[in-house]
């Protein structure tokens, strides 16, 4: 069985694109890691042997912390792309998704969905009555808003009649005034 898994890895391994060098990613590692040697070498004054040497007794170099660092970045990215390999082939594969699913996970009616139809459509419904009440409400207003003009003409018409009357009825007062006083 361990015999098995290795081939697959190994397989897997072979059809990836080309990992980088495992020596550049080791000086990378290790450049981050001992980033103060580096420093230390350019800030130190004197000749190059001298600056390398005061370097190299400043720092204590872990060699074994940056290849277990380098085999520990080779092993994510060959399981990270591992894992996704094994995903792809578990989703592109012809089985339908009754075997790939547990039995725990089957369904043989998605309630949901038919509920979700009926609530669109009960929302259909109730959406068409309410722009049939509301065109009425519209047209109910606008036949309010007529009466109300039309009463407020005939207002405005009686308030005219109104002080015409008033103004002949003052006419007439003045007029009787007149007679009689003469």
């Amino acid at each position: 069985m361990f015999s098995k898994f290795i081939k697959s890895v190994l397989v897997f391994n072979q059809a990836q694109n080309k990992a980088p060098n495992f020596i550049l990613v080791y000086l990378l590692i290790s450049l981050t890691w001992h980033h103060q040697l580096f420093i230390t070498f350019f800030v130190s004054h004197g000749a190059f042997s001298e600056r390398f040497s005061a370097a190299l007794a400043e720092h204590s170099h872990q060699y074994v912390v940056v290849l277990f660092l380098t085999l520990l970045f080779f092993i994510l990215r060959l399981s990270l792309l591992y894992f996704v390999n094994k995903t792809d082939q578990f989703i592109d594969a012809d089985e339908p998704i009754e075997a790939k699913l547990g039995s725990d996970q089957l369904f043989k009616e998605n309630k949901d969905v038919v509920r979700l139809l009926t609530l669109l459509e009960e929302s259909k419904a109730k959406s068409a009555k309410l722009k049939t009440r509301e065109a009425k409400a519209q047209s109910d207003k606008t036949a309010t808003i007529n009466k109300m003009l039309a009463v407020q003409a005939e207002l405005d018409i009686a308030l005219a009649d109104i002080a015409i009357l008033g103004k002949s009825n003052e006419e007439l007062r003045a007029s009787l005034n007149k007679y009689k006083a003469a």
